[in-house]
């Protein structure tokens, strides 16, 4: 291991230095880029939404907590630390992604109304949110950068049998058209690989 590598990994939280003990090197392989960073929005207040309103209107809607902005900004510095480039930044239209975006990056993401989740829609509306994510994480950001999308916990828990945690995020590696890996998983304490069968 190189002195800079060395360095690096003593500036990183202690469950991800443990992880690449104990699996391969996640971070460089994210630093070559190439990998969707799937993250829930982080926390929010939990308000009722029973039904869809103006999405462009945040009063109405679950916004984030200031602990829930702490999260983002965490997240948005360990992956500043792993060297991370990205590409393609987007996120549901609601506020609470919108806004972790903004905290994780330091810049607006592309509004994507294919990511958009709620509760109130129909059943078939629910299943097309799925296989709208399904493509999105199965397509690789060429040129050494990573994507990274902003939305919600069902949807991804239908397509990957994963219930991401607020502030949580999939690290995966796409193969090919609409087939992917979940290769590791990443929170405001680090990064934890995760095997792939």
């Amino acid at each position: 291991m190189t002195l800079h590598r060395r360095s690096l990994l003593a500036l990183l939280p202690a469950p991800f230095i443990a992880s690449c003990a104990s699996t391969r090197d996640l971070a460089a392989d994210m630093r070559r880029g190439g990998y969707v960073i799937y993250l829930r929005h982080a926390q929010s207040d939990g308000k009722p939404e029973p039904a869809l309103g103006d999405i462009k209107d945040c009063l109405w809607q679950s916004n984030l907590t200031p602990a829930g902005k702490t999260q983002a900004t965490a997240i948005g510095q360990i992956l500043k630390g792993l060297d991370v480039r990205y590409g393609q930044i987007g996120s549901s239209p609601f506020c609470r992604c919108r806004d972790t975006a903004q905290l994780v990056t330091g810049r607006p993401a592309q509004i994507m109304p294919e990511l958009q989740y709620h509760a109130s829609q129909s059943p078939n509306a629910q299943a097309a949110a799925v296989e709208r994510l399904r493509i999105l994480v199965s397509n690789r950001e060429p040129g050494g950068r990573c994507t990274l999308l902003v939305g919600h916990a069902p949807p991804f828990k239908v397509l990957a049998g994963i219930e991401l945690a607020e502030a949580q995020a999939a690290i995966i590696r796409p193969r090919q058209t609409k087939e992917f890996d979940v290769v590791g998983l990443l929170d405001p304490s680090g990064v934890q690989s995760r095997e792939v069968a």
